[in-house]
């Protein structure tokens, strides 16, 4: 049987709209995960904060995951850039792999990542 997933408060939204990204650290019975959020669009998008070249964080300065234009999502180690709406790479030494998504929900103007 799988485990039952838990929500973690993990920003506010307005907070999120005001920074476009934030990172987040939660520890879970000594499980860590890290994950980061994206406001684009109007929508909340959510992955786990590891690149799928090498496994390192996609950020170098906190809370800053997008590329200049803020269209897409950067690896500060390498320069891959990703879809914000899927986490696909299309650009750089992992193209065609995907970040990995994270489930979140909006509760009045709190978002909770469900892990």
């Amino acid at each position: 049987m799988g485990t039952k997933k838990k929500k973690y408060p993990a920003c506010t939204l307005s907070n999120l709209k005001e920074m476009g990204s934030i990172a987040w650290d939660g520890d879970d019975n000594n499980l860590a995960r890290q994950c980061f959020l994206v406001y684009h669009e109007g929508k909340i998008y959510s992955y786990m904060n590891r690149c799928p070249h090498t496994g390192a964080n996609l950020d170098w300065v906190p809370h800053q995951f997008l590329d200049s234009e803020k269209k897409l999502i950067q690896c500060a180690t390498h320069g891959a850039l990703f879809n914000i709406k899927d986490g696909l790479c299309v650009r750089g030494p992992c193209i065609g792999d995907r970040l990995i998504s994270v489930e979140n929900v909006l509760e009045g103007d709190t978002v909770y990542l469900v892990l």
